[in-house]
Parts: C-alpha cells; sequence; structure tokens
C-alpha cells in the first residue's frame, strides 16, 4: 500500500511526538510518526524525568530555558498533569577535577539568568541534612530544576497531535528510505510505502541506523544506563532535591514514596542491551548508601536498564544534514531529550516550516563533528 505525507516522523518518543505535535500545530496535519515498538517504548519510557538548567555551555541551558516554562505549563497547553515536582537539582562536587567547570559553569549560568547559585558544605547539610557531605567541596542548586513523569509529557504530545490529524503507527520499523539525486521521495516499513519529501530522524538510540537508511552518518551511539527504585525509606517521608554526586554519576530523587537510583556502569560498552545487569545493581546501593545512610535498610522495589542516544560531544544533532535534502534530525539528546521536547519540537516546526528558527542551532548541526568544532558538554550525568 502506497500513501502520501507531508513529513514522517521515525521515532515515537517524546521527541518524536513533541515534533509531529508542533508541526501540525504550524498547519502540517498529514503528518505521520513511526515507531519501530510502541509509542514509548525506548529511552522515553525508561527515563528518570529529571529536568533542569544546569549545563556547562549556552546551547544547552537555552534549550532549557525555552522548554521549561513549557513544562511548568503543561498540564494548561496539553491538558495533562506531568507530575512536575521542582524541588530542585543538587550537583555534589568531590573531586578537585570538577571544580573549575563548575566554577565555569556558575559564571555562565549568572550571565544567562539562570537562578542557580553555589552552596557550600554547611549549605548542603542544611538542605539535605541526610546527606553525608564530609568529602563535598561545595554544590551547585537550582530551585526551579526537578523531575517530572516522561511517560505523561509523551502522552500529552501524542493527544495533541492526534488531535490535530497525525497518525502514529506501532510496530512499524522503516526498512528504507528512498531518495531521488539527493531529494528523500519515500519511506518504507513491512506494511507499506509512504511518499513523502520530508523524513524526519527522531528514532533516539536508533538514531544512527536511520540516518545510514537516508546514506546520512550520525555518530549516535547507544549506551546503558541503570535505574532501581526502592520501597518506603523510613526517615525519608520528605522531599528532597534531585541529587546528583558528579564524580560518579550516582543520582537519586523520590519516587512512588521511595527513592530512585541511577548510575552507569562504566564498564558497559556500546550496545543496544537494556537489560538491568544484577551483577551491577550492589555497587549502585553500595555508592547510595554511603552517600545516603539511611538506605541501609531499603529494600528494592524494581528496577530497570536503558539507553542513552550518546554523541561524541553530549550534545544532540538537530537540524538539516547536509548530502541529502529532506531528511532533518532530532536524535543523539545524551540523556536530555526528555527536558528538552518542548524546544526542539517547537524548534524543528520553525526549521521545516519557516526556513529558519528563533533560537541559533548551528552548535547542534550535523557537520561539527567532520568540522571539528564540537562543544561538549560537562554536565553529563
Amino acid at each position: 500500500m502506497t500513501v502520501t505525507a507531508d513529513a514522517v516522523v521515525v521515532g515515537g518518543g517524546v521527541i518524536g511526538a513533541s515534533v509531529a505535535y508542533h508541526l501540525a500545530k504550524r498547519g502540517l496535519r498529514n503528518v505521520v510518526v513511526l515507531e519501530r515498538d510502541r509509542l514509548g517504548s525506548g529511552s522515553t519510557g525508561k527515563n528518570a524525568g529529571g529536568i533542569r538548567m544546569q549545563f556547562s555551555t549556552e546551547i544547552n541551558v537555552r534549550l532549557s530555558q525555552r522548554s521549561l516554562p513549557r513544562l511548568e505549563a503543561f498540564a494548561d497547553e496539553m491538558g495533562i498533569d506531568i507530575a512536575f515536582h521542582q524541588v530542585g537539582y543538587l550537583f555534589l562536587i568531590t573531586h578537585d577535577k570538577d571544580v573549575a567547570p563548575f566554577e565555569r559553569s556558575l559564571a555562565l549560568w549568572s550571565r544567562l539568568g539562570v537562578p542557580a547559585g553555589r552552596l557550600e558544605r554547611a549549605e548542603v547539610a542544611s538542605l539535605f541534612p541526610e546527606l553525608c557531605v564530609d568529602d563535598v567541596r561545595f554544590a551547585t542548586f537550582c530551585p526551579k530544576d526537578g523531575y517530572a513523569d516522561p511517560n505523561s509529557i509523551l502522552q500529552g504530545y501524542v493527544a495533541g497531535a492526534r488531535a490535530l490529524g497525525v497518525r502514529f503507527v506501532e510496530g512499524a520499523p522503516v526498512t528504507a528510505i528512498t531518495r531521488s539525486r539527493g531529494v528523500v521521495t519515500g519511506v518504507t516499513t513491512p506494511e507499506e510505502t509512504i511518499a513523502t519529501g520530508l523524513v524526519v530522524d527522531a528514532a533516539g538510540a536508533w538514531g544512527a541506523d536511520v540516518g545510514r537508511l537516508a546514506g546520512v552518518d550520525l555518530p549516535i551511539t547507544p549506551l546503558r544506563r541503570q535505574i532501581l527504585v526502592t520501597e518506603r525509606v523510613a526517615g525519608l517521608e520528605h522531599e528532597f532535591p534531585l541529587t546528583v554526586e558528579f564524580a560518579t554519576g550516582l543520582y537519586m530523587h523520590r519516587e512512588s514514596g521511595g527513592v530512585l537510583l541511577g548510575m552507569a556502569d562504566p564498564k558497559d560498552g556500546p550496545g543496544f542491551d537494556d537489560s538491568v545487569n544484577w551483577d551491577f545493581l550492589p555497587d549502585v546501593v553500595e555508592r547510595a548508601m554511603e552517600r545516603l545512610p539511611l538506605l541501609e535498610h531499603a529494600t528494592i522495589r524494581t528496577a530497570w536498564g536503558g539507553l542513552y542516544e550518546d554523541t561524541p560531544d553530549k550534545h544532540p544533532i538537530v537540524g538539516r544534514v547536509d548530502g541529502v535534502d529532506g531528511f532533518v534530525s532530532a536524535a543523539g539528546f545524551s540523556g536530555h531529550g526528555v527536558m528538552h521536547a518542548p524546544a526542539i519540537g517547537e524548534l524543528v516546526a520553525e526549521l521545516i516550516v519557516d526556513g529558519r528558527t528563533s533560537l541559533d542551532l548551528a552548535p547542534l548541526r550535523a557537520s561539527r563533528f567532520a568540522e571539528g568544532d564540537l562543544v561538549t558538554e560537562h554536565n553529563v550525568i
């Protein structure tokens, strides 16, 4: 079966749904979203839901600044409560090598108007008394940061897009992206061929695979991350900041009465295995207990693995890709896709409909890797 579409979005996660919603909002009603599995079954559905402005590069900060108001007002715009807990992000700096980078970040945040500040050890102890802070040199904290439910954000964009005529197709892996003289002409799945002159690659960890179908090399690598959630922890019934032990990448926030803990296994290599590494979870728990001793008697309720879509400089690849007219990338978010989905959807729609964007996306162009013009994000968890 052959059909036509104004645009085909490959990937049914929060980025793809946001792009589709914003395209339809700008007047492109014949938009199709193709998802290889189920909507949100990739990184979106296995995400810790962190939302922050505390990045080390201006482009990431500005994406956060554009996204944050939309997330704060999400229920008003999209009709869904995303359970946004603005408890703040607390970055604990414990190693000398991270002192200077975070001092530079503090200067950047001051220049850009981010309400983040430096906390000394005693202030950290006052903010989160249950933490062990003996080795903390200083911390940074932004009260506007926090965490929300990624699935609710996704469902909001999906419902909004469907109401505007967008068609979502699950179980539809893309098997081919056809081109003629360097111009996109269509997309093929096992069930249908869609004639279109515009393809948006929002395939997350599979972004490089989709790029190859179009003859495009996108340096996006899947990397596994581990998350576990405890049962209720006695003595820790209050809210507390989303806390990051930056040197190890351990992070934690409240989750369903317990504590969500996340951390990457440094021995994990690239790959699509998103299973739980039960051999590594004791390392996560041990590290977490040293930082938060109240966890000593906690029990694990559930655990899961998920994939980051990593790029060499930890920034996404967003925009038209040289050499293939009609192919737009919106992938490679390196763990930051959920929090930046509102801004990316809006900006990609601007690019496609208007031919320009209200925020300069040049730092995120695909060609930066070949040009050696990388903009490296230091504050990656």
